[in-house]
């Protein structure tokens, strides 16, 4: 897939993290924004029309350029431009951006990518309009959230508030429209608010620039249910903490459900106020776990049979074993392999897979590929060579850098220490002393630890 294409998809997919518009509207504005060309001080994109690119230019200018930079690594400067105006403005043709390839080409080629994604999703609903229990597939690491979450919706107050914390991408949000969609379906009436913490902050900061912060206080503090996604940034905002515990008291008292979610437990929610602190410990507190390697063949399996995308057992467990960071990383390589595969008419391969991998996380690299690259690192590091490491040599230089290898290999992959052991033909209690030698190294040797978290950098590619 051309390098600049897969960079606009990536943007498009952060960028709908963060805007809730519907999808249609999200479409309208960002549907045809396409990244044309990319140099180490400036990024091109262009979009069809005067008018997407003046509100692009003007309202979501940081938020395009933040993504972007997360995307590629570096920060460069933005330029939006409207093929409208490129068509009929009087320039010099010098003075327009050259995209590596033909811009309607490209638009056309990224178009029908869309509509391929768009095609599976039901015409009469956004993604999270399918963010209900029914679609919430349940695990180990996630069960007790969910039945938490399905308590409230079903008897608000019950647990109050209900705070659920856990890393990004395990469907905390999804969660959170579950609730919603299922008082809804309950109760008509109810008065529900649902925000980002970053959007109640800046609603909070227009309202006290324009002074109206009465009607900004009667907005929340008359809600039925709030429920705030990722309450972590209100860390270190005074004004807004003391705003959202006058607003979180009112509502409390007056029996209304309060939901939030963050990245963190609330002990860990530094700057936070003690008083706020104490009333987000004081209802219930649900944590979601990265998914277990059978959840997320669970989730592999019923997401790509909802999406048509035939996948054999084996390579649905191949891209478990990788994909084990969060839920949204496995929903953005779906995405990609429906849409590769639906316009390219091509079956799902070990090579397809990877290649995709490499586009949403490039810092995953295949577990034979990382343990090819730590032994040789480590061999390197120490004079021996890989072979020497997996001998039945014993002298110092040799076994340091056979417990090191031991170590790193259990640390930046999934493998077992059986699995770990075959690799240098011992068993798992060998594998087991070598890690532990590792770690008292880490805790009685001057430097060692700084040393081998450098050559663990290395290793990354960090």
């Amino acid at each position: 897939m051309d390098e600049l294409l897969s960079i606009s998809l990536e943007l498009r997919d952060e960028l709908r993290k963060e805007i809730y518009y519907p999808q249609s509207t999200f479409d309208l504005w960002f549907g045809d924004l396409t990244l044309t060309s990319l140099t180490e001080d400036k990024a091109v994109f262009s979009t069809p029309t005067a008018i997407r690119r003046k509100v692009l230019s003007s309202r979501y200018y940081e938020l395009i350029k933040k993504n972007l930079t997360k995307i590629i690594g570096f920060s460069v400067d933005i330029e939006i431009v409207s093929l409208e105006e490129l068509a009929f403005a009087e320039v010099d043709e010098a003075d327009i951006p050259k995209p590596d390839e033909d811009i309607e080409k490209r638009i056309e080629k990224e178009k029908k990518i869309a509509e391929v994604l768009k095609d599976t999703e039901s015409e009469k609903k956004t993604l999270l309009d399918d963010y209900t229990f029914e679609n919430f597939i349940e695990g180990s690491s996630n069960k007790f959230a969910k039945a938490a979450c399905y308590a409230v919706a079903n008897e608000p107050c019950v647990y109050n508030p209900l705070f659920i914390h856990g890393h990004s991408g395990l469907g905390k949000t999804h969660l959170l429209y579950a609730i919603m969609h299922h008082m809804k379906k309950k109760n008509p009436k109810l008065k529900i608010i649902y925000k980002t913490c970053e959007t109640f902050i800046n609603e909070l900061i227009e309202a006290i620039k324009d002074g109206f912060t009465a009607p900004f206080k009667e907005k929340y503090r008359s809600a039925d249910v709030l429920l705030i996604d990722d309450i972590q940034f209100i860390a270190g905002k005074v004004s807004t903490q003391e705003e959202f515990f006058y607003t979180f008291t009112a509502l409390y008292e007056s029996e209304k459900q309060i939901i939030l979610t963050s990245d963190r437990p609330p002990m860990e929610i530094k700057p936070l106020t003690d008083r706020l602190r104490t009333r987000f410990e004081g209802g219930l507190i649900a944590d979601v776990q990265p998914p277990s390697f059978e959840l997320r063949v669970a989730i592999i399996k019923k997401k790509a049979d909802d999406m048509g995308i035939v996948i054999s057992n084996n390579l649905v467990d191949y891209m478990a074993d990788r994909l084990n960071n969060n839920i949204r990383q496995i929903e953005g390589v779906l995405k990609r392999l429906y849409a590769v595969t639906s316009l390219e008419k091509k079956e799902v391969t070990k090579e397809t897979i990877d290649g995709i991998i490499s586009i949403v996380d490039p810092g995953n690299i295949p577990t034979d590929v990382m343990v090819d690259r730590i032994l040789s690192a480590t061999a390197k590091k120490y004079g021996v060579t890989v072979d020497d490491i997996k001998s039945k040599k014993k002298t110092d230089s040799i076994a340091n850098a056979r417990h090191c290898a031991v170590y790193i290999i259990r640390k930046l992959t999934n493998l077992s220490l059986k699995e770990t052991g075959k690799i240098f033909g011992r068993d798992h209690t060998t594998a087991l002393a070598s890690e532990q030698k590792i770690i008292l190294n880490m805790r009685t040797v001057k430097n060692f630890e700084r040393d081998l978290n450098i050559l663990i950098k290395e290793i990354k590619g960090n």
